[in-house]
């Protein structure tokens, strides 16, 4: 219907745009339960590895059977074959940056983390948050957490134009917003010497070709592509903690 519309020269770009977000939105969707991945990995005779991860549902995980599938669960594992990881998620599904300063951030400087995961901005690019208000938030929030000592890994935002649930010219848009964003994340890192996960050097054309990684209702991923969320992740985790011995 809105191709036909836009076709006949009936609405504007604007409105395509608009109609797309809220069918995007609006469109019936199972209803998916929310996980939290805190826990503790590996041997407590090994050394103490503290982990806290702040974000949005890429931690609560709609989409997976179990909090042991999504990604930061992986790592952890991966971890704790040297570590005892006490993992914990402050996570809140939908949280856009600001949203992970007002409800988050206090409790993950109190937590004296080790290692700090950020996973946040695709809310943000989704919800048309202005690009120069999301890095404030992104700079205020990677700033504190980088005071406590920790090691902060940020998320990067990934290929959204990719959501199945999401079609042209809404996708693409997405696309775009979704790129500088990440950028974003890059420039707040050098300012706060933290790591940025390389989402963008996975595979970007199966994201769009497989749907095994996406979740019933096409906007969230599948325990599939927590897995891969995981490879790409450890790819920066591994040498963080490892250092000269490389990831294992």
């Amino acid at each position: 219907m809105v191709r036909r519309l836009l076709k006949n020269g009936m609405i504007t770009g604007a409105t395509v745009l608009g109609l797309e977000a809220a069918y995007a939105v609006l469109r019936p969707a199972p209803d998916l339960p929310d996980f939290d991945p805190s826990g503790e990995f590996g041997d407590p005779a090994n050394p103490t590895l503290k982990v806290v991860v702040l974000g949005d549902s890429s931690v609560t995980a709609p989409g997976v059977d179990g909090p042991e599938q999504i990604w930061i669960s992986l790592v952890c594992e991966r971890l704790a074959a040297d570590y005892h990881v006490v993992l914990e998620s402050l996570a809140i599904g939908g949280s856009m940056a600001h949203n992970v300063i007002d409800n988050q951030l206090e409790e993950a400087i109190l937590f004296r983390p080790d290692l700090v995961f950020v996973s946040v901005g695709a809310n943000d690019v989704i919800k048309g948050v202005p690009r120069r208000r999301f890095a404030r938030n992104l700079d205020h929030l990677v700033g504190e957490l980088a005071k406590t000592g920790a090691n902060v890994i940020q998320s990067g935002v990934g290929e959204l134009g990719s959501i199945p649930r999401l079609h042209p010219p809404l996708s693409q848009l997405m696309s775009r917003r979704a790129r500088r964003f990440d950028e974003v994340h890059w420039k707040v890192a050098r300012t706060h010497n933290t790591e940025v996960v390389h989402q963008r050097s996975d595979d970007i054309k199966l994201w769009y070709q497989d749907r095994d990684l996406w979740a019933a209702d096409l906007f969230h991923v599948s325990a599939a592509g927590h897995a891969r969320w995981a490879e790409v992740a450890w790819k920066t985790v591994g040498p963080l903690v490892y250092g000269d011995d490389g990831p294992r």
